[in-house]
């Protein structure tokens, strides 16, 4: 029986499907211009001169380094979230309170030298401050273009924020709403880090007396898993079960907990293993359902990772719940993970 994880698996509680303002979804980075003129007006923003050459807008670095010298360039661009290379959402920045380096200031000290005082220059100049969420779209965008295996490719962004009154008309013609995204909340999912903390924590595993695993192999599990994982974030983070399970599966996954933990799953079931047992569970389905537990004024929801033995379907699955807060922008967890049998 083919056990492999679709994203009907991921069942919500029809109480919960309600659209609210409140948007907390995970997708890609794109950018888009609207119009012809736009799009060519930014090339001659890239240096291309009249009667000559135009530089390629496809050229993700040339893009990224651009926006890096002249970090106001961003609001000539159309910032998109697409799922499944579809554009759900056109992103704009919340109102700025403050601007970021990225890095500590070479300098600042009030006694600096005047050597201090001119490198401080030239890291101005160089690179100004930007905004962290035009920061944060345009690293995604170089990230996502880096080859499987670079430390810094980048697989999604998640993105919080509130849905506006207003809609953006695409170069293709295809209309989306926008989203005003806040800076609390973003977090990219940096796929090698990912995938190797999660290999060491099955490396260290001291549940399973087996002999040592095979390092690649154990990747290539985490890179399947990490796949499902992505099918079912496919959704638009609007209702309270969308961001309930957007929030739970971005916490989990980036501190390492589902990955690790959830491949380890056999070795919290009792009893001894048959002896052609997987010693790695795999991902079976993850549902959303309203929590029964909740505090007062808030909207509770669980979301249950269920993982199973892929070489023995009668063997215990191991499920694990995460109460999540979804009554702010910004979903929270109310409580420890519980792990359970069955």
């Amino acid at each position: 029986m083919d056990r492999t994880s679709t994203p009907a698996d991921t069942d919500t509680d029809t109480d919960t499907t309600t659209d609210t303002d409140t948007v907390y979804a995970v997708g890609r980075i794109g950018v888009d211009f609207r119009s012809p003129a736009r799009r060519d007006g930014f090339r001659r923003q890239l240096g291309g001169t009249a009667g000559g050459p135009l530089p390629d807008l496809g050229d993700v670095r040339q893009l990224h380094d651009h926006l890096v010298r002249s970090p106001w360039a961003s609001a000539g661009l159309t910032w998109t979230l697409t799922v499944d290379s579809t554009a759900v959402y056109a992103l704009e920045a919340e109102p700025a309170v403050a601007m970021d380096w990225s890095g500590p200031l070479p300098g600042t000290e009030p006694d600096g030298s005047d050597e201090e005082r001119l490198a401080l220059l030239r890291r101005i100049t160089a690179a100004p401050p930007v905004h962290p969420v035009h920061r944060a779209l345009r690293d995604t965008l170089l990230g996502q273009s880096l080859p499987a295996g670079d430390p810094g490719r980048i697989a999604r962004l998640t993105v919080p924020g509130r849905l506006t009154d207003r809609s953006a008309r695409l170069f293709s013609g295809q209309v989306v709403p926008v989203v005003r995204v806040s800076a609390v909340g973003l977090a990219r999912w940096t796929e090698t880090p990912l995938i190797a903390s999660a290999v060491d924590a099955v490396a260290e595993d001291a549940w399973q007396p087996r002999p040592a695993r095979d390092r690649d192999r154990v990747a290539e599990h985490v890179r399947a898993l990490l796949d499902q994982v992505y099918r079912h974030l496919r959704n638009r983070g609007r209702s309270a079960a969308e961001r309930a399970l957007n929030h739970a599966v971005t916490e989990a996954v980036l501190t390492g907990g589902l990955l690790g933990e959830g491949l380890l799953s056999a070795g919290r079931v009792p009893g001894a293993p048959a002896p052609d047992a997987a010693d790695l569970y795999a991902l079976d389905t993850i549902t959303v359902a309203r929590s029964p537990y909740c505090r007062s004024g808030s909207d509770c929801q669980d979301v249950m990772v269920r993982f199973f033995d892929p070489t023995d379907e009668r063997r215990t699955k191991v499920t694990y719940v995460h109460t999540i807060d979804v009554s702010d922008e910004l979903p929270v967890s109310l409580a420890p993970v519980h792990r359970f049998l069955g």
